[in-house]
């Protein structure tokens, strides 16, 4: 998630001032009676889904039907195929913005000056600090993919000339027979011309190899591979129990959750009534109003492809959790430092400087 710092000038309050936090409303945002201060929401937490798909494309060769006959290669397909299944994912958490969670702190005072930074949203980040950074998602890293060299080219001229189909077919398997046996001659240095080292034997020995993977693929065809990242983002607000999240089809690769050609991936998300309060060891006054941050809870997220479980993950969930109030006196009377986790609400830091 992109932050964007956005900074409040207002004044640090003394020990005769207040600080102000409360509630807002939709309706309260819209009216004329809106009061002063730095309006902020805290988050909820989002699922992001990255899906590694590939897809194989079958093309058959020319000579298909004569595979079985002249390489005694059985069950050859005749026909077009293409073929897509997930091969790996990454699952990853982001914040944004929760509207039932919004807020208005006003800081007032003469004699210093509080910094609140927001997220592009409004999403509260940080009070006279540096708001945290979370690493964007890695891309993924595609190899070019290398096109299939035409088969046709290595054909031999009477390949080539032969006006039937079955000749051709004929004549191609006897240019791959002898192609094999001059490998095998270069092998055991039976051949009339050697190489002259290791190096240019290797080199010819490779070109015969590429010749004849061409040349059978004539016969039984050859595949393309493809893979691509397809992203699903979701923000649930309570438990799932194996809800179709996404399908992946066959022929067209990831579809509709509602599109019965893909097989469906399941997520179940079960809130474990756990929370991950933090203690700190300084003085607050919570009935004098303050900064609002929230207290995640626990959950259990659970990945399914039909009846096979994927993956399990126990992760802090801002919507699961409470929002918790911290209190006025430590921002009335010291300076005082506030982080939050954008993705959970959480503090992550608290620390008032107190003097000794």
């Amino acid at each position: 998630m992109k932050l964007v710092r956005i900074l409040f000038s207002t004044v640090w309050v003394l020990c005769c001032t207040t600080v102000s936090a409360q509630a807002i409303s939709q309706s309260l945002l819209d009216s004329e009676k809106m009061p002063e201060g730095t309006v902020y929401y805290l988050p909820k937490t989002a699922i992001h889904f990255y899906l590694l798909i590939e897809k194989d494309t079958y093309t058959p060769g020319i000579f298909s039907k004569y595979a079985e006959r002249y390489l005694q290669e059985k069950g050859v397909r005749q026909e077009k195929d293409v073929n897509h299944r997930l091969v790996n994912f990454q699952l990853s958490l982001a914040g944004v913005r929760d509207t039932s969670r919004c807020f208005i702190v006003n800081l007032k005072g003469k004699n210093a000056t509080a910094e609140i930074k927001r997220s592009e949203d409004g999403v509260l980040l940080a009070v006279n600090d540096t708001a945290m950074q979370i690493e964007a998602h890695p891309s993924y890293h595609f190899t070019p993919k290398k096109k299939p060299q035409d088969p046709m080219k290595f054909l031999s001229a009477e390949a080539l000339a032969a006006t039937s189909t079955a000749r051709k077919a004929e004549l191609t398997v006897l240019q791959i027979a002898e192609l094999q046996e001059h490998r095998q001659q270069l092998i055991t240095g039976e051949a009339e011309e050697m190489p002259t080292d290791k190096a240019q034997l290797q080199f010819m020995l490779d070109e015969i190899d590429r010749t004849i993977e061409a040349l059978r693929s004539l016969f039984i065809g050859y595949t393309e591979k493809e893979i691509t990242e397809q992203h699903i983002a979701l923000c649930p607000d309570k438990e799932m129990k194996r809800e179709v999240i996404f399908r992946i089809s066959k022929q067209r690769g990831l579809v509709d959750k509602n599109d019965y050609s893909g097989i469906p991936y399941y997520l179940s998300l079960e809130d474990l009534h756990q929370h991950t309060q933090q203690q700190f060891n300084i003085p607050e006054n919570k009935k004098n109003s303050g900064i609002y941050a929230c207290v995640p809870g626990i959950v259990r997220l659970t990945l399914y492809q039909e009846d096979k479980q994927l993956a399990t993950y126990n992760y802090p969930f801002a919507q699961f959790g409470f929002v918790e109030l911290h209190g006025g006196t430590l921002f009335k009377k010291y300076p005082t430092h506030l982080v939050l986790n954008p993705i959970t609400g959480a503090i992550e830091k608290l620390k008032a400087e107190i003097p000794e």
